[in-house]
């Protein structure tokens, strides 16, 4: 009887996180454009191991403005067609 209450506590403990995860992914702003100004933004100086580990995890990377000073983490999105050079 107390197993199964263990198990699905641990079950909906790790739904909850994974939702809370993705609920957090979705409300960061699209990558490059500032939030605030719509200037290009671009990556900091410095990052640390646990910036790089997240932007390769997550798709959220580190960015600031240098126009606004605005800085935070960024998802990126899939092009919809290829870029198109020398026309």
């Amino acid at each position: 009887m107390a197993f199964t209450i263990v198990v699905t506590m641990a079950v909906m403990l790790l739904l909850g996180a994974s939702w809370l995860a993705v609920q957090y992914l979705v409300s960061l702003p699209w990558a490059p454009e500032c939030p605030t100004c719509k200037c290009v933004t671009s990556r900091p100086a410095r990052t640390g191991r646990l910036d790089r580990l997240f932007a390769q995890l997550g798709g959220a990377e580190l960015r600031q403005c240098t126009r606004c000073g605005w800085s935070g983490r960024m998802r990126w999105r899939l092009a919809a067609e290829r870029v198109r050079r020398g026309e």
